[in-house]
């Protein structure tokens, strides 16, 4: 029990419907933004006929719709469950994205990509540049993009962990 002397004794306790309301809020907000990103990428995907983009598009508007449903069930019912399958929803996110990214990287064709830097008006800016550090970029582009690849799925790893995290923690 505070007495008087306590310096807490004017403070107030955690709000308990505040937690799970702004739980509830960003959990909805990260389901509908998974799903609207999911289905304008369905929509590019498919007009450009890249069949592993529609994959993830899919796979995405799915993880999207699951977010959404146990934010909603978490809502109404028990948080401790909905947020545990949300975190694995998560980690399930950053799988998709990151076979998605290996695939990318796999699919990577040298002669296409330095190809396309020789065509107008890449090359024209390249002509800004010497010719040793024109062919260095040249050579050095298909390892470029595939750091590249590799820095995106860390960023999502780091993203959808700290999501996960998050869950887990609201459901404890």
């Amino acid at each position: 029990m505070l007495d008087a002397t306590d310096s807490r004794a004017g403070e107030r306790g955690p709000v308990p419907g505040r937690t799970r309301s702004t739980f509830h809020v960003l959990s909805l907000l990260n389901g509908w933004s998974l799903f609207v990103m999911g289905t304008l990428s369905l929509g590019i995907s498919a007009y450009a006929s890249s069949w592993a983009g529609v994959i993830v598009s899919m796979a995405i508007i799915l993880h999207g719709t699951l977010e959404i449903l146990l934010s909603k069930r978490s809502a109404a019912d028990s948080l401790k469950s909905c947020s545990r399958w949300m975190a694995f929803n998560q980690i399930g996110l950053a799988t998709s994205l990151s076979l998605y990214f290996a695939y990318q990287m796999s699919a990577l064709e040298p002669n296409v990509l330095i190809a396309s830097l020789l065509e107008t008006p890449l090359y024209d800016a390249l002509l800004m540049y010497p010719e040793d550090l024109r062919l260095k970029l040249l050579d050095g582009l298909p390892k470029m993009l595939g750091v590249f690849y590799i820095i995106v799925a860390a960023v999502t790893w780091i993203f959808c962990g700290g999501t996960a995290l998050y869950y887990w923690i609201q459901g404890r």
